[in-house]
């Protein structure tokens, strides 16, 4: 079986972030993305940890940004309906994906700094309907 390589970001993503100091706990997110032409947008949520007992549970932000090569700039813009203190900024994000685009690892800032890393969602689909069809197009003509 041979992996697939991709040649956009766009599909469903989750991941995770750090920040500085463990002030907070990893925090987990989803995140579906469209890109074009280099460009590309989608929205991501995540719960929220910082002030769980004050806001909504979870967070919605749309993400924009640029992909050269494997490189990645994005900066994720919260829904105005998270009030500024609970996280209604917005954060930058720096990143590396791997040959296959497939997982993407770097930093956030916004003031603070932290690492982040996001891996696709459908990858095992992906590989799995690979291998599916190259043993479907290995098995014909194959008779004894």
């Amino acid at each position: 079986m041979t992996t697939k390589r991709r040649s956009s970001l766009t599909g469903s993503w989750s991941g995770a972030f750090r920040y500085p100091g463990d002030a907070f706990p990893e925090t987990v997110f989803n995140a579906q993305i469209e890109e074009a032409d280099g460009t590309f947008s989608g929205q991501t949520q995540q719960p929220n940890v910082t002030h769980p007992h004050l806001g909504p549970s979870v967070f919605n932000a749309e993400i924009q940004g640029v992909r050269t090569g494997f490189h990645l700039v994005f900066d994720k813009f919260y829904d105005a309906n998270v009030p500024e203190e609970y996280g209604a900024f917005t954060v930058h994000y720096e990143g590396e994906a791997d040959e296959r685009l497939s997982r993407v690892e770097g930093v956030w800032t916004n003031g603070w700094s932290g690492t982040f890393f996001m891996v696709r969602d459908d990858e095992a689909e992906a590989n799995e309907a690979e291998e599916r069809a190259e043993i479907s197009e290995g098995g014909r003509g194959q008779r004894t």
